[in-house]
């Protein structure tokens, strides 16, 4: 899982890059169709990973793996936060407020997820032995 992992993070980090680039180079009120074509894409990154990350994490036997995961994807979103984060004042007609309020609702649920697993990893069962028996 790791190859596919580290192949999502690079498209979804070259997703953000692309928005960037895009917000440097084209000029949002007159190329918003095109500007929002990257707006888009990083909203799909993240509405995509974050259903893999969902299918990936409820499928393992170790909640500690779970929450790295789950670290994972709100790291995600706090890149995608950043990038937008300039751009939703400067161009809120390509539809970029939208995507910032998207990223903060994934990441409350990733990171929220992330603290229940890193919780769930704390409570092992208990060791057979540790308490004497009651006669």
């Amino acid at each position: 899982m790791t190859a596919i992992s580290d192949n999502l993070d690079a498209v979804n980090r070259c997703q953000i890059a692309e928005l960037k680039k895009a917000a440097l180079t084209l000029d949002p009120v007159q190329d918003c169709a095109e500007f929002y074509k990257h707006v888009r894409n990083v909203q799909s990154a993240i509405i995509h990973t974050y259903q893999l990350k969902a299918y990936a994490a409820v499928r393992l036997e170790d909640p500690k793996e779970a929450a790295r995961l789950w670290k994972e994807m709100t790291d995600f979103c706090n890149d995608a936060l950043e990038a937008i984060s300039e751009l939703r004042s400067k161009h809120p007609q390509c539809e970029t407020s939208e995507l910032y309020d998207l990223a903060l609702d994934y990441k409350a649920q990733a990171e929220k997820r992330y603290y229940e697993n890193l919780q769930d990893s704390e409570c092992q069962p208990t060791p057979a032995g540790l308490f004497a028996k009651v006669t």
